[in-house]
């Protein structure tokens, strides 16, 4: 992980994605499976065992960042996985959130070249802000009619499809069926599961399967928990272990099929107490002084702002939001490589705001249209700590 030393940025967490990212763990496993990336792999990484094993899987535990693993760790009696197996760590994308993150580990691509930025995407050649991943606005409507080429619009890359074979998505719910999934994300087949245990035994079944192939898993539960009920909750340590005991169990099921086998996450979380969650609607004048509503995520924002109302805008940021959050021009994040290396989504430039709040420690920010009730989520992420910033990897050879 890179601490930021200098420019506005100073004291937070950058991506490493010249070869210490999730971007550079799909470059090396594409690679190793006969594919391409135009990124660095990924330091360190057992691409020998992952080229010569049969069948290949990268599973995503959405939320387990680094430092709320440590912590589980810290008060398990026992571990039958996580305390056992040998790990790395490495940094998420910015920003640290499950759409940005969850894009890149279906195409390979990082931010810069997917153009998916958080959460809620500004759209603006749709004029809206939408709730990309499930397809609506910001007030719940459908985002599209059934006629849309979605596909042909999110012009998302796709790296992964270069491997040869065939790939295989395992995901949660509706997840692998959804209209975002098909627009871009290529898979030769799609499996289902609503339980832990289905999804060990799709996985375990891809596995046994005859020939060579490439799957990815996808497991949403714990994320949600430290959402509603925060990273250090009796329910989000219970789930991570049932995850412990689940990976365990996996791992179990696979000896003797020849698997190479890679765990991860696509970002960690943080608390923000209600205390610290703004609601940025309520701040006097805020929303008058933006064009569009806010994109992004509770811990990073873009800012779409009038060009006569700019100084206005800088000076509630300046007054108002100034222990709360770092204000950075969108186009510094982009020059400097902050969503990645590699040629820039046709998009992207009107995705990122002309300004970005990025949250400081403690801090969360709601952008809740107007006549919609505010909810506030205990746990939340998208920004540049280090919780955010670091999730870990295990790989295993079965």
């Amino acid at each position: 992980m890179s601490l930021i030393r200098t420019g506005p940025l100073t004291g937070l967490y950058a991506p490493e994605y010249r070869g210490n990212s999730i971007v550079n763990l799909l470059a090396s496993l594409l690679r190793a499976r006969g594919g391409r990336s135009p990124s660095p792999g990924l330091r360190g990484f057992p691409a020998r065992a992952f080229r010569e094993a049969r069948r290949a899987v990268y599973l995503v535990l959405d939320g387990l960042g680094e430092h709320q693993l440590r912590w589980y760790l810290g008060r398990a009696r026992q571990s039958p996985f996580f305390g056992r197996q040998p790990r790395s760590v490495l940094t998420t994308v910015f920003p640290a959130t499950t759409a940005a993150a969850v894009t890149t580990f279906a195409t390979g691509a990082p931010p810069r070249e997917h153009g998916v930025l958080g959460w809620h995407l500004h759209l603006g050649d749709l004029g809206m802000v939408s709730t990309i991943l499930i397809g609506v606005t910001r007030t719940g409507m459908p985002m599209m009619g059934p006629d849309f080429p979605l596909k042909e619009y999110m012009r998302l890359p796709s790296h992964l499809e270069t491997v040869p074979g065939r790939r295989t998505l395992i995901s949660y719910g509706d997840i692998p069926d959804s209209r975002y999934s098909r627009a871009g994300l290529r898979w030769h087949e799609t499996v289902a599961c609503t339980t832990l245990g289905g999804l060990v035994r799709h996985v375990a079944a891809f596995a046994r399967r005859p020939g060579r192939g490439l799957a990815y898993a996808y497991w949403p539960g714990l994320d949600s928990l430290c959402h509603e009920w925060g990273c250090f909750h009796a329910k989000s340590y219970a789930h991570m272990a049932a995850l412990d005991r689940a990976m365990a169990g996996l791992v179990r099921r696979l000896r003797g099929t020849d698997t190479a086998l890679a765990i991860t996450a696509d970002h960690g979380l943080v608390d923000t107490p209600p205390g610290t969650c703004i609601e940025l609607r309520e701040v006097p004048g805020f929303y008058d002084c933006l064009a569009m509503l806010p994109s992004g995520d509770a811990r990073e924002v873009s800012c779409f702002v009038r060009p006569a109302k700019l100084q206005a805008f800088l000076k509630l940021v300046r007054t108002r939001l100034r222990a709360a959050c770092v204000c950075v021009e969108g186009d510094y994040l982009v020059r400097n490589g902050y969503f990645g290396l590699g040629r820039e989504h046709p998009a992207l430039a009107q995705r990122v705001g002309d300004y970005v709040l990025i949250a400081r420690a403690g801090y969360a920010f709601n952008t809740t249209p107007p006549g919609m009730p505010s909810k506030f989520k205990r746990g939340n992420h998208g920004g540049m700590s280090a919780e955010e910033m670091r999730v870990p990897l295990f790989t295993v050879i079965a």
